[in-house]
């Protein structure tokens, strides 16, 4: 496993196939440690790449906004089409709908999802 410089960030290189996972709101890429590693077993590139304003500060993540984490997950996919032939894109809660948004803007891009727990919809009675 390789780290990326001054990002909680991970890749592990294996084959043609990228996995490319986004971690939710207010989190870091070891959420998605589980899944990587089995995606890695698998023989698959992964790709867990921290998004914008997350692993610092609580003021370093009001300053960013989800066109940030957006723009994060659009450079983790240009980075891993550069050597794999296909990416499955797979996110936690807000990496779901990231992924969700990658998919719609690149669809020549992204050869398929895999979603974890997306937040759809807010329900009022369930947030304090």
């Amino acid at each position: 496993m390789t780290t990326k410089s001054q990002t909680q960030s991970y890749y592990i290189a294996g084959g043609s196939t990228g996995v490319l996972l986004l971690h939710g709101l207010c989190g870091s890429p070891t959420e998605m440690r589980f899944v990587a590693n089995a995606m890695a077993r698998a023989g698959h590139t992964v790709y867990c790449p921290q998004l914008a304003g997350h692993c610092g500060s609580e003021d370093e993540l009001k300053a960013s906004t989800w066109q940030d984490w957006f723009a994060s997950a659009e450079a983790a996919l240009a980075e891993m089409r550069k050597t794999c032939s296909s990416v499955i894109v797979g996110g936690l809660s807000t990496g779901a709908l990231l992924a969700l948004k990658l998919a719609a803007d690149r669809p020549d891009d992204v050869q398929g999802l895999a979603l974890f727990t997306p937040t759809l919809w807010l329900n009022g009675f369930q947030i304090p």
